[in-house]
């Protein structure tokens, strides 16, 4: 036989061959009505796991055809070895069609599991191009007012004010590149990835700051920020600009609706084995509900939002051998990122 016969039991075998040999020689026993019929299913399933083919039932059948012609041939008569050729034909048609139907049964889920996988991926996909459009439409709505605002008014600008157009949109375009760079990481496509570099945690956050201030001052937001200048990462700069973007705007729009003091606090801190950025912002709660699967892609309480940041923060932070968490109260809810420090040489 093929498959993995190797892995039958040697006992369980001969309990089946004693079974079968019962079958063929209960000659009183109509072969439509005999017991043995009821364990089809069960060999069957055995059968299925033991990856058998059709094949291999059939040759079975020959086998103990071949060995009633070899050691019955001196005692059987014609019509006895006839009846139980008939029996041994009988079994092995009814073997053979619930074979053959477990196996088209199990197709037909596999196309359907294959079908359902297609239209799961379709439907990510269409999440991800909306995700995708949705971060990038505002950033290029607002490089377009400002080209038009320089094509109009080129020659009378101040200098100093086109300068300052001129950096909105090279930070609108990076936050662009952020996002497109937080996308393939989501989507684990080894392209356009960036190199670990050493890097000041306190210049990728002023750096984040200096685009987040004017939505800080319009939300009345105050920041309280404590970061010691030694404190160094080994991470992709652009993707990690983006976990602390992702955050920070998170904060200021879980405050959106706070009625006292919005306040959002970073802070940083190194022991023995990890380097610590906390994030956290004085709002309301995050919802049970939503708490486990907080991570997960598209999983969101915003009325406008794409589910899809949290996510990419968690992807982000992964491949940059670090992690996040969370802690949330109805006093605080604080995002934990850590990253592992390097170990001493002794």
């Amino acid at each position: 036989m093929k498959g993995h016969h190797a892995d039958y039991n040697t006992a369980s075998l001969n309990r089946k061959a004693d079974v079968y040999f019962d079958y063929l020689t209960d000659l009183h026993i109509d072969m439509t009505e005999h017991p043995l019929q009821e364990v089809v299913p069960d060999w069957c399933a055995k059968y299925q796991e033991l990856e058998l083919e059709i094949i291999d039932i059939i040759r079975c059948s020959h086998l103990w055809r071949k060995s009633l012609i070899e050691v019955g041939s001196d005692f059987l008569t014609l019509k006895l070895f006839r009846e139980i050729c008939l029996r041994v034909d009988h079994f092995e048609v009814l073997l053979c069609e619930n074979y053959w139907q477990r196996t088209i049964s199990d197709l037909k889920e596999k196309d359907m599991a294959i079908n359902q996988l297609h239209d799961d991926r379709i439907t990510l996909l269409g999440k991800m191009a909306a995700s995708m459009a949705h971060e990038i439409r505002n950033p290029l709505t607002s490089i377009k007012g400002f080209l038009q605002l320089l094509r109009t008014n080129l020659r009378a600008l101040p200098m100093e004010k086109a300068d300052a157009y001129l950096e909105f949109i090279e930070a609108e375009c990076n936050n662009m590149h952020m996002q497109v760079t937080g996308f393939l990481s989501f989507s684990k496509r080894p392209i356009i990835e960036e190199e670990l570099a050493d890097t000041s945690l306190k210049q990728i956050l002023e750096y984040n700051l200096s685009l987040l201030n004017p939505r800080l001052i319009n939300e009345n937001v105050v920041l309280k920020v404590d970061i010691p200048d030694s404190i160094t990462l080994r991470v992709q700069k652009l993707a990690f600009q983006q976990v602390l973007n992702n955050l920070l705007n998170n904060g200021i729009d879980a405050l959106s609706e706070v009625k006292y003091e919005k306040i959002i606090s970073i802070k940083a801190f190194e022991d023995q084995d990890h380097t610590w950025i906390w994030i956290g912002n004085n709002g309301p709660a995050i919802p049970a509900e939503l708490a486990k699967t907080l991570f997960a892609p598209f999983v969101t309480n915003k009325t406008n939002g794409t589910g899809l940041g949290l996510a990419i923060c968690k992807q982000i932070m992964t491949k940059n051998n670090g992690d996040i968490s969370f802690q949330s109260t109805d006093r605080e809810t604080t995002f934990k990122l850590s990253f592992q420090r390097p170990k001493l040489a002794l």
